[in-house]
């Protein structure tokens, strides 16, 4: 896709424009009509739809977290500062507990496996400013020593002028598949197993 070209991404900056024309975003099948299974991210994506989308994302500060008290404990919400800085603003207490440590304001690339980081932040780049959905199964292994599959559905949310693009997601995570030993930290993503790409109004990438 030829992004100088597309209305898709108006405002985008240049920085993050070079870096989405250098790499193609992750191959996954599309949808308007998202089926999920984990009620986290059904409830979710149902309470994200009901707002107003003028742009084709809501506005942060439309989106109440009291409307999703049950799964904020499971939600995160991240800012793109640049290329390769993608930070978490606000970590759900259960996500908090998972990683073994409260990352907000670090970089999340930086929890992520070093064979997916690139790919991941090139993904997070494609909902922030296309935008659109994305939905990911993928294994974490944490710094507790469990492995699990984990799944995520991440949606825009439209910044505040001035402040950086933002992202807001629900994360599921499944049964432990294994345990090993614990370690000083978690990584994420350490294998993707699916993506789908949810159509918002905006096109999914092709």
């Amino acid at each position: 896709m030829d992004l100088a070209e597309s209305q898709t991404f108006s405002g985008i900056g240049e920085d993050a424009r070079r870096l989405m024309e250098a790499h193609a975003p992750s191959a996954g099948r599309g949808t308007a009509a998202p089926a999920f299974s984990p009620r986290a991210l059904t409830d979710f994506f149902a309470y994200w739809s009901s707002l107003p989308r003028a742009n084709g994302a809501p506005h942060a500060t439309d989106f109440d977290p009291l409307a999703l008290t049950l799964w904020l404990p499971d939600t995160t919400i991240m800012e793109i500062h640049g290329p390769g800085d993608i930070r978490f603003r606000l970590v759900g207490t259960r996500v908090a507990e998972r990683m073994t440590h409260d990352p907000t304001g670090t970089n999340m690339l930086e929890m992520l496996a070093p064979e997916t980081r690139a790919q991941v932040c090139r993904d997070m780049h494609e909902i922030a400013y296309r935008p659109c959905g994305y939905h990911a199964r993928y294994v974490n292994v944490y710094g507790s020593g469990r492995v699990s599959h984990v799944q995520s559905l991440y949606l825009p949310l439209a910044a505040p002028v001035g402040h950086p693009p933002r992202m807001i997601a629900v994360h599921a995570p499944e049964e432990a598949v294994e345990y090993q030993q614990p370690a000083d930290r978690t990584v994420c993503a350490t294998s993707i197993d699916e993506i789908v790409w949810v159509d918002v109004g905006r096109g999914v990438p092709s």
